[in-house]
């Protein structure tokens, strides 16, 4: 016999969820802290006011440190230009020189005699020459090499007029770096060491209660409980953590209120009042004169 095909089953509408899947949880996204935020907001925008004033700063200044290398290859030249006039000079001082020394070395040669003794004046007058020559050379590069120093000198007279923002600057810089190593200490400190210890704890203990299933405020007071004891000893010597035990109590106290007044009925809404009608005249009452009269009415 040919084989029966099953009866089909009765289409179901597209939202039909069968009732043993559930939909899978939504991840969130969780809201930033305000001062975490503003901790990393004031660096990024810090950081973006370096930069953008950096680049501007380097763009203005520029020109006068372009400025300070021309003037420096310009007296390079200008002093190489000088070298050059005075060569001959040197050329002739250095001849001379080489000159006495010969002379000296042939009087020397004949020993301490006379001649020698005679003519030891008239050395010591052209070596005394020489050195006025070279004297004089050197004084003519003073000029130039004063000037190249007295240009270098305009230029920082120019930027002086920055040294009082600068100053301002440096100091704020200090200030910063003071503040933020306090700040880093405080975060380093066993004070808020501990404070991070009890949150941290406080959320691991809430993870495993939600991961048991379980949503029972007085089990949920209790784990709070056993954390704050761990730490009520450093509140009494840390005002700070005396703030944050004080606003954990409350929200525990909160969320353990409620399982001991257990749920409110919602207040229904107040009904509507009825427009007010104009007040009808009373109705005379039914006698049995006025029932007998209507039946003969109808039988007539």
């Amino acid at each position: 016999m040919p084989q029966v095909p099953p009866p089909a089953l009765p289409a179901q509408p597209a939202s039909h969820v069968p009732t043993s899947l559930q939909a899978p949880a939504i991840e969130r996204a969780v809201p930033p802290s305000k001062r975490l935020q503003r901790v990393a907001e004031h660096f990024h925008s810090q950081g973006e006011l370096l930069a953008a004033m950096r680049e501007q700063f380097e763009t203005e200044m520029e020109p006068m440190q372009d400025l300070l290398v021309r003037q420096s290859h310009a007296m390079q030249r200008l002093m190489s230009n000088l070298d050059e006039r005075l060569r001959p000079l040197n050329e002739n001082a250095d001849g001379e020189e080489s000159n006495l020394h010969a002379l000296e070395s042939r009087i020397s040669a004949g020993g301490p005699d006379h001649v020698a003794r005679a003519f030891q004046p008239y050395l010591e007058d052209q070596r005394n020459r020489i050195n006025s020559t070279r004297t004089q050379i050197e004084q003519q590069r003073i000029p130039f090499s004063q000037y190249g120093e007295d240009a270098r000198e305009a230029v920082e007279v120019a930027l002086s007029r920055f040294d009082h923002d600068m100053d301002a600057l440096e100091q704020n810089l200090a200030e910063q770096r003071r503040v933020m190593m306090r700040m880093l200490d405080a975060m380093r400190s066993e004070a808020f060491a501990a404070v991070k210890v009890y949150l941290d704890g406080r959320q691991e203990a809430i993870g495993q209660i939600a991961s048991a299933g379980s949503t029972d405020p007085q089990e949920i007071g209790r784990a709070m409980q056993a954390l704050r004891n761990e730490v009520e000893g450093m509140a009494r010597q840390s005002d700070h953590i005396k703030q944050v035990l004080d606003k954990t109590d409350l929200s525990d106290r909160q969320l353990v209120s409620m399982s001991v007044v257990g749920p409110r009925a919602m207040a229904a809404p107040p009904t509507p009042a009825a427009p007010t009608q104009p007040a009808m005249p009373a109705m005379p009452a039914l006698t049995m004169e006025d029932v007998d009269g209507a039946s003969a009415s109808s039988d007539a």
